[in-house]
């Protein structure tokens, strides 16, 4: 197609499609590259319009466009979009079933779909190489295309599954979209994907409408909940994102003690809770969401005005990514950071967990070993099976740690873990009858064995866990598992807990463990870069600067320096202007005072820490003076 006549048929296409009359500007070079048949990498800010660069051109290109996705919500919702603009679109997942993706596979052969969307494990899936040569690829996009590269900060080794589809159509053009990359992670996208004369294109990471503040001053959970409060209650729906399961339930549960509208969401949530808590707050049902980072990609909400961190994440390409969740409809948006001392140190106890010592790596290794009969010299012909909770028990090492040491074994290529599904659950069945009197209720057996009874259906096996019936009997796990390990010697119940909570695929011979060896790049080079991530995102907390400018150049080094976004808290603050506030207030409120805690929190969080320095500055120099937290205005 000539290009003069790309415009024309590029805006004919989006208005038949999406129903926009034209591309934002930094749209336009990825669109028109792919289209033309070359190799793309996109650095588009988060909510900038990334699938539309691979999704249009594809459309365009014809034959059936391959996209690469991370997470199943994502595909969804991306596929949901598509069929609602009037595209055909698939995606491959687990819950289809083997008939299933067979039939979608057929489907794509049959040239019914445009679109096939699938995880990069499933390019291993022997059904689907089988029914590779049959399908006319065209196009292929990587979507979060960061998680290729050991350097980024979601890293997944599957995505180096992605390169085998060169092999499988040498014909496609193939795009890499991500939100988050500095120069380092796309030459190395580039390098991974194998891209051929590859055109990159990088948008300013500039968000206009958003409002970055962190805030340093005083109880950190107090605070969070006193701003939450305000927020919910004047600016519309937001997100509270902290680092654990227990954390988000928590945080729910205080929110809505003080009157909130809120609740959670994390992967251990089952699916059914999981679609229920993300369509009430997608319908603003619920104004809050407090979640883990599992939650917000590919989650179509575009008037989240605020998103708040219970402390920092690990990197800053996380923290904008994640913040990046709010105000993508345009309008202004808040995005603040509460972080004490307290989070602070959390986070850096964990990240070196990330990286233990050897001596644990290579305890780890035997006891994979020891689990699955592995002698010195065999390369078992099935996978074995693994418990981690019973390998961190015996090596003495943190859960934490245990998975950091699998981790990079399995980069090491010492050999392949994979997780099983439901491994947490058991099959239990009950033996006792249904007319047998239990006498005593005071041991935690009785109550188990009772609740059990009246429970069961038709003595048929159920799948559960001693902490889902300890959920449910309102008991403590452990107590619980004691609870079923005494009644199954009993011949009460017929309990058999899974203990496999991972597989092991064995490559080649098991060695002795003492000669385990992590290479420099996975271990000392990645110990190296986490570090140095944390200290840029804890860089930017201490930031007096502007917080726009300082992500525009972490992302995209080299370039000239931009203006200042007038907008966050830096930008904000005026020592002199708040100073004649303090006045005035305090005049106002003569001769009571005002609390020194109202007084802070009278402002925006980015700048308490700020107004907090200059009322010690104003009492130093006997502008106010106290009376316990009271604050005096001396005439």
């Amino acid at each position: 197609m000539p290009k003069s006549d790309y415009k024309t048929t590029i805006e004919s296409t989006l208005q038949s499609f999406w129903g926009f009359n034209s591309l934002r500007s930094y749209q336009n070079g990825p669109v028109i590259d792919l289209l033309e048949g070359h190799d793309v990498i996109a650095l588009l800010p988060t909510g900038g319009g990334k699938s539309l660069c691979f999704q249009l051109p594809a459309l365009m290109r014809g034959g059936i466009c391959l996209v690469i996705s991370p997470l199943i919500a994502l595909m969804e919702d991306q596929t949901n979009q598509l069929k609602l603009n009037g595209a055909r679109a698939a995606a491959l997942t687990g819950s289809l079933g083997r008939e299933g993706i067979d039939r979608v596979l057929e489907n794509a052969r049959l040239g019914c779909l445009e679109f096939l969307y699938m995880s990069p494990e499933r390019i291993k899936d022997p059904l689907f190489i089988a029914r590779a040569e049959n399908l006319d690829v065209r196009t292929i996009a990587v979507d979060e295309a960061h998680c290729i590269s050991q350097w980024g900060h979601d890293f997944r080794p599957e995505f180096r599954n992605i390169c085998d589809l060169r092999g499988l159509f040498p014909k496609a053009v193939m795009g890499a979209y991500t939100a988050t990359a500095t120069q380092t992670v796309l030459e190395d996208i580039a390098t991974q994907l194998k891209l051929s004369n590859v055109r990159i294109h990088k948008a300013s990471m500039r968000r206009s409408n958003l409002s970055y503040e962190v805030n340093v001053w005083g109880d950190i959970e107090a605070e969070l909940l006193d701003t939450v409060k305000k927020l919910s209650e004047n600016s519309g729906s937001g997100l509270v994102y902290v680092k654990t399961r227990n954390e988000a339930d928590r945080w729910a549960q205080r929110m809505i003690s003080v009157g909130i509208s809120a609740t959670s969401f994390h992967a251990g949530l089952d699916a059914k809770f999981k679609q229920s808590r993300q369509r009430d707050w997608i319908s603003n049902k619920v104004k809050v969401m407090a979640c883990t980072s599992a939650f917000g990609m590919g989650i179509d909400k575009s008037d989240v005005r605020w998103v708040i961190h219970a402390g920092a994440p690990i990197n800053l390409e996380s923290y904008v990514q994640e913040a990046g969740r709010a105000g993508r409809d345009g309008e202004p948006a808040r995005c603040i950071l509460f972080q004490g001392n307290k989070e602070r140190k959390k986070v850096q106890d964990n990240l070196e967990s990330q990286f233990p010592e050897i001596k644990i790596i290579r305890d780890l290794y035997q006891a994979v070993a020891n689990q699955g009969l592995v002698a010195i010299g065999d390369v078992p012909t099935s996978p074995t099976e693994f418990n981690l909770k019973s390998a961190t028990r015996k090596i003495q090492c943190s859960a934490f740690q245990a998975k950091a040491a699998l981790t990079l074994l399995e980069l090491a290529n010492y050999f392949k873990v994979i997780k099983n599904p439901s491994s947490s659950l058991g099959t239990l069945r009950w033996l006792g009858g249904r007319s047998q009197v239990l006498n005593s209720r005071n041991s935690p057996m009785d109550i188990v064995a009772e609740w059990l009874m009246r429970n069961s259906v038709n003595d048929a096996p159920t799948l559960t866990s001693p902490k889902k019936l300890g959920v449910v009997i309102g008991m403590k796990e452990d107590i619980v598992e004691v609870a079923l390990k005494s009644l199954d010697a009993q011949g009460r119940i017929e309990w058999t807990p899974n203990v496999s909570e991972y597989s092991i695929v064995w490559p080649s011979a098991r060695i002795n463990a003492d000669s385990i060896v992590i290479p420099r790049s996975i271990y000392e080079d990645r110990k190296v870069q986490a570090a140095e991530k944390w200290q840029s995102i804890q860089k930017y907390i201490d930031l007096d600067d502007c917080r726009s400018v300082f992500i525009e150049s972490y992302f995209q080094t080299g370039q000239e320096s931009s203006p200042t976004c007038g907008s966050c808290d830096n930008c904000t603050w005026k020592k002199s202007e708040v100073k004649k506030s303090i006045h005035k207030k305090l005049s106002n409120a003569a001769p009571s005072g005002i609390d020194a805690f109202d007084l802070i929190r009278s402002v925006r969080p980015g700048h308490r820490s700020h107004i907090s320095i200059l009322l010690r500055e104003m009492l130093d120099s006997q502008q106010i003076r106290t009376l316990g937290t009271t604050v005096f205005s001396i005439s």
